[in-house]
């Protein structure tokens, strides 16, 4: 094989990987989607028979408070997961801006100083979890307050799965373009 078939090879390869990778992630992202909006729909659920039987039936559901808390804080991190994947994150955008020629650099230090900060993020969320496990909500005994800290660590390491992603197929466009 010539070297060239060889560079069209490794290119239609690449492009292949790239292919994939985006799909899984894709996959991925709409499942997030749709647990969110389910847990949504919960919290929601829960917040409305809280004002119905409190301010309705003149009954205090105290559980309710709490597991709507709960929801909430995994409505807000996998939220900001998946917005992460979006990239509807807020960005600060002067410099790629001003030299547009250099958004492609950029934007690869941008993924990789996210993946490290992201990596951090998750690894130090995982003590909290660890030394929260054994304690449990104040109205519902038998759930840990360990689930609320793990919402954090789901979230950073999604994060961490996508700044992989961002890097991966900047190095994969790179190589389908060679």
């Amino acid at each position: 094989m010539s070297d060239a078939g060889r560079i069209n090879g490794a290119g239609a390869a690449a492009g292949r990987a790239h292919n994939a990778l985006t799909a899984g992630i894709a996959t991925v992202a709409g499942w997030i989607s749709t647990l969110i909006g389910i847990l949504f729909g919960a919290m929601l659920l829960l917040v409305t028979a809280q004002i119905f039987f409190r301010f309705g039936l003149q009954v205090s559901v105290p559980w309710t408070e709490d597991v709507s808390r709960l929801l909430f804080i995994y409505v807000v991190y996998l939220g900001a997961s998946a917005a992460f994947h979006e990239r509807a994150m807020i960005v600060i955008d002067t410099v790629p801006s001003l030299w547009p020629g250099t958004a492609g650099g950029l934007a690869l230090i941008s993924s990789v100083v996210t993946a490290l900060v992201t990596a951090f993020l998750f690894y130090a969320s995982i003590p909290m979890v660890a030394s929260s496990w054994n304690t449990s909500l104040p109205t519902v005994s038998w759930i840990s307050n360990g689930w609320a800290y793990l919402a954090f660590t789901i979230s950073f390491g999604l994060m961490l799965l996508h700044s992989g992603a961002h890097v991966a197929l900047w190095l994969i466009g790179r190589r389908a373009a060679s």
